[in-house]
């Protein structure tokens, strides 16, 4: 599941709403979500502490990686990106969302590359489609 980082905007609203002492139910109302929801956000904000395993926040989540500053190989744009992971996480989405292979991602088809040898190593048929030679 992908975890979006909430707005600078709603955090300063959740902290005043905790300070002026607003229920779980408003905040959540105000945020959108479910109350369990909330009190994740408030946890992997560091905004609020609550007992109990459910809202522990996994060593495995971004906020807890070590990271690296490093262009994304798709885009071309620096981000602070956890370590070995080389690919920004919209640039990620996209291709999750449009099925293309990672491997889409490295293949040169600028347009310096003559079709020529873009295509090398392909049996192009109108009925079959293209496959690998």
């Amino acid at each position: 599941m992908n975890r979006k980082p909430i707005s600078d905007q709603d955090r300063e609203a959740l902290l005043d709403m905790l300070e002026d002492g607003y229920t779980y139910k408003q905040m959540a109302s105000f945020m959108e979500v479910c109350t369990d929801t909330l009190k994740r956000i408030l946890v992997r904000e560091g905004l609020a502490e609550f007992n109990g395993a459910k809202y522990a926040i996994a060593p495995s989540h971004k906020s807890q990686m070590p990271t690296w500053d490093r262009k994304c190989l798709k885009c071309k744009r620096m981000y602070t990106l956890p370590k070995w992971q080389y690919i920004c996480d919209k640039c990620t989405s996209k291709n999750e969302t449009l099925g293309l292979a990672d491997d889409m991602i490295f293949v040169d088809v600028s347009e310096e590359t003559p079709l020529s040898e873009r295509t090398e190593g392909y049996n192009f048929s109108a009925t079959k489609g293209a496959k690998k030679k």
